[in-house]
């Protein structure tokens, strides 16, 4: 092979690996781009684990949507109430997906904190609704103890009546957020 051949090799192999970085570099900007929520959206998360949490302790009163007595649905409605307004009742909370900015999780490794948590405790599809905190917990007000905290996945009572999620639309994440570079 001449010279020139061979540093036209070296110049199309230094051009390809260029490329190559630069689409490598490129790929992890998009990913942490779309992969990170904004920070508007997980400091509206931690508004709600803190509002939420005020309320532990708070006995459970049928119909009630105040601090001094909440049922599930009055609960997760006084807590959101900052941020959108929700339905008084818990089968009305687990349709609001019909709507287009609410999205339905059917999945319980797919909740993220501040997620709306739905359970069949009744006759009806939907008996009862908590907020998601993460780590497989939820906040909720029991009609036995009024708010408090459990597990999603206690193998006795919540994990078997767990129907499904909502993620309401100001916990969603619309777009890329800024790099971080």
């Amino acid at each position: 092979m001449s010279r020139s051949t061979v540093r036209g090799y070296a110049v199309t192999h230094s051009i390809a690996a260029t490329i190559a970085c630069m689409l490598i570099l490129c790929a992890g900007w998009f990913n942490t781009a779309i992969g990170t929520p904004a920070e508007k959206v997980i400091e509206a998360r931690r508004q709600i684990e803190k509002r939420a949490r005020k309320q532990i302790g708070t006995p459970y009163v049928y119909g009630g949507s105040s601090p001094s007595g909440f049922d599930c649905s009055g609960f997760t409605r006084w807590v959101f109430l900052r941020m959108t307004s929700l339905p008084h009742n818990s089968g009305a909370q687990f349709e609001l997906p019909a709507q287009d900015s609410y999205k339905r999780l059917w999945e319980k490794k797919k909740l993220e904190k501040g997620d709306l948590v739905f359970f069949d405790t009744t006759s009806a599809r939907v008996g009862h609704v908590g907020i998601y905190l993460g780590r497989g917990r939820f906040i909720h007000s029991s009609s036995s103890s009024g708010v408090r905290i459990d597990s999603v996945y206690d193998p006795y009572y919540y994990s078997p009546r767990f129907v499904g999620g909502v993620r309401v639309p100001s916990l969603r994440t619309r777009g890329p957020a800024r790099p971080h570079l």
